[in-house]
């Protein structure tokens, strides 16, 4: 199952994830560093577009990527394909038969 798929994944992304840059000094600063590049499948969430969120409109279009079940995709992760750069909103984990990773993340603009 697995090997089918990866097979279905058609693009690829770079993953970003956080990292503490010294200044030398003693202080620093939290960026955001290229971990990988992984192979993927985007889709906008079931509910994209405004909803109501907390009795607010969330304007926000969410959207799910589908990464290899091992992707090293965490919370704070960014997403970087085809120029648009993205934040992770959620892991879709545990699940029975871990097949993929799914994540649900927002564009940043």
């Amino acid at each position: 199952m697995r090997s089918t798929l990866d097979a279905s994944l058609p693009d690829s992304a770079i993953i970003q994830d956080r990292a503490w840059l010294s200044d030398g000094g003693g202080g620093g600063s939290t960026t955001y560093v290229a971990s990988g590049t992984i192979a993927c499948r985007i889709a906008p969430a079931a509910m994209a577009g405004e909803r109501i969120e907390g009795d607010r409109i969330h304007p926000d279009t969410e959207y799910v990527f589908t990464f290899p079940y091992d992707a090293a995709v965490e919370d704070d992760s960014v997403i970087s394909l085809d120029s648009r750069t993205y934040s992770v909103v959620a892991l879709r984990a545990p699940r029975s038969w871990p097949v993929s990773l799914r994540v649900e993340a927002k564009e940043v603009t």
